[in-house]
């Protein structure tokens, strides 16, 4: 809606309702007339502060809208032109049902932590008690239809986790340990090295032997090469004059650019010659998510993920196993939120194909490949990089953040480029040996309680 009311030409179809029309096609539509008004509100408070001061059509037109309760009056009928249109089927807004779906979730979530609470002990059925009482609170119209716990999902950045003590959400973590990676001196020399021009040799690879998670899989030479190269390619970065008066002056960095100059560079170098020769390739932007499109039931209406990386696992068997989203390196804490969810849904979505298509069911009928199925999911939540994974494990979707760093983009010392690098090479790491796992693990025996039922992912269409 921010970037439409700003950029938005002609300014004759500039309307309160055409601009809350957008966050129909964008999906972030809730139906609930409070929560419109108020987003609403805040983002015209915004945009006037950024229309430049030559633009003086659009700011009389934005300030035309009014203030206060003259606003908030107009954007409640623009809000109820929008669902007269909906009662007229001239318009598809899922504003109606989609808490029928959000509660059935909500009680299917209940009914497994209900059931971990009875098979577990300590400290663990404690978290299971505390998420237990922290969702009898909730009201899923309260929280809108993208809230993770309307899909279904426990993300450790929402609720029940920011009602928790830290004691407790870190019994939640403890599943997730397993993918970080201790401190690696030989990352912190090469930085050292290379950033004081000292030259090394750079050897091949070697062949991946036993995979196992949380232990290095590159040897030190390619760990050496690639450090090197994420360290060139944020050189090219910090020589720019475009990122110097980003960092000295503010001046702004659009997203094709932080895309193209800093981030692409950096995933493509971690994430290609993964430890084991696994087959994967990457897609930028151009195409929509197939997991979306399973849910959706139409490639027309996939979402596109700013990035994914598809392993294939058999003929045709082809799973999305990492996705990114990105904003401005400078992108605001509602696009950051907003990313945050949505790399959520395609995380579902993703690990639901496993038990939708028909190849990958065939696949994961083996307790051992689905125990160790794992979803990554990379925010870059403006200068941050988030890494997170998603699991499911009896019967419940875990999301949880593993490592996150500051991409730097101006030269820096080593001790401040070394965790973003540790951060890529994790991403790196996990992914290889939970694709191997998956290819080459035998069955343990290993099995949900869960009956295998799946949860629906709350979307409006």
């Amino acid at each position: 809606m921010e970037k439409f009311l700003l950029s938005k030409e002609p300014l004759d179809i500039v309307r309160i309702s055409t601009a809350l029309y957008t966050r129909v096609e964008h999906g972030e539509w809730t139906g609930v007339l409070e929560k419109e008004v108020e987003n609403f509100m805040n983002v015209l408070e915004r945009v006037l502060k950024k229309v430049p001061s030559g633009d003086v059509e659009r700011k009389k037109k934005l300030q035309s809208f009014g203030t206060g309760k003259k606003l908030a009056k107009r954007v409640a009928s623009a809000f109820e032109d929008l669902c007269s249109l909906t009662e007229m089927k001239a318009l598809v807004i899922d504003a109606e049902t989609w808490s029928d779906d959000a509660n059935a979730n909500l009680r299917r979530l209940k009914r497994d932590v209900g059931q971990l609470i009875k098979e577990s002990t300590g400290y663990e059925k404690a978290m299971w008690e505390r998420i237990e009482m922290e969702l009898g609170k909730i009201n899923v119209e309260s929280l809108g239809f993208d809230h993770p716990i309307c899909s279904g999902v426990l993300d450790i950045k929402s609720v029940p986790f920011t009602k928790m003590p830290g004691s407790l959400c870190d019994i939640f973590k403890e599943p997730f340990e397993k993918y970080k990676l201790d401190h690696n001196d030989m990352l912190m020399n090469t930085c050292k090295e290379v950033i004081h021009n000292e030259e090394s040799k750079i050897n091949l690879d070697e062949e991946l032997c036993d995979a196992e998670f949380g232990k290095w899989l590159d040897s030190s030479e390619r760990l050496r090469e690639t450090t090197r190269r994420i360290l060139e390619s944020l050189f090219k970065v910090w020589k720019s004059p475009k990122y110097e008066a980003y960092t000295k002056k503010g001046k702004s960095v659009n997203e094709g650019s932080y895309v193209c100059e800093v981030l692409a560079p950096l995933i493509n170098i971690v994430m290609s010659d993964l430890p084991g020769n696994p087959v994967v390739w990457d897609i930028w932007g151009e195409e929509g998510s197939s997991a979306s499109t399973v849910r959706k039931g139409s490639r027309k209406f996939a979402r596109k993920p700013d990035y994914m990386t598809i392993t294939q696992l058999g003929k045709d068997a082809e799973l999305e196993i990492v996705y990114l989203e990105t904003g401005r390196p400078n992108s605001s804490q509602d696009k950051r939120r907003r990313d945050h969810k949505k790399l959520i849904r395609f995380s579902k979505d993703s690990i639901d194909t496993t038990r939708i298509l028909s190849k990958l069911k065939r696949i994961f009928k083996q307790s051992s490949k689905r125990q160790n199925l794992a979803i990554f999911a990379i925010n870059i939540a403006g200068d941050n990089i988030e890494l997170y994974a998603m699991r499911r494990e009896s019967g419940i979707y875990k999301y949880c953040l593993i490592e996150e760093a500051t991409i730097p983009l101006h030269m820096t010392s080593p001790s401040a480029v070394y965790p973003l690098i540790h951060t890529l090479m994790t991403l790196r790491t996990a992914v290889a040996c939970t694709i191997h796992k998956i290819l080459y693990n035998s069955d343990s025996g290993y099995s949900e309680h869960s009956s295998g039922e799946m949860t629906t992912t709350v979307a409006t269409p």
